[in-house]
C-alpha cells in the first residue's frame, strides 16, 4: 500500500515522460477510469488542485489517482474527493 505522501513511479515516469514542469509551474497527472493516464499544466498551485479534486470526484474508485506535481517532481498534493 502506497503512503499518503509518496508517488507510483510510474506516475513519475509519465509526468517526467511529458518534459519538465516549468519553473514555479505544477503538473497535475490523472489516472483515468479506463487506465489511461491523462496530464495537465498549471501556472498556480490554487488552479493545479482545483484540477485534481475535479478529477478525483469524477470518478466511482474508493481511491482517486490524481497527483498534483510542483518543481523537482515533487508531490505538493493528491486530488481530493469532494
Amino acid at each position: 500500500m502506497p503512503r499518503e505522501d509518496t508517488v507510483p513511479d510510474w506516475i513519475l515516469e509519465a509526468a517526467r515522460a511529458r518534459g519538465p514542469i516549468a519553473p514555479e509551474g505544477y503538473r497535475v497527472v490523472v489516472v483515468e477510469p479506463g487506465g489511461s493516464l491523462s496530464t495537465a499544466d498549471f501556472q498556480d498551485r490554487a488552479t493545479a488542485e482545483r484540477y485534481a479534486n475535479d478529477a478525483a470526484s469524477e470518478t466511482e474508485v474508493l481511491t482517486p489517482l490524481a497527483y498534483v506535481l510542483g518543481d523537482g517532481f515533487r508531490l505538493v498534493a493528491r486530488g481530493r474527493h469532494y
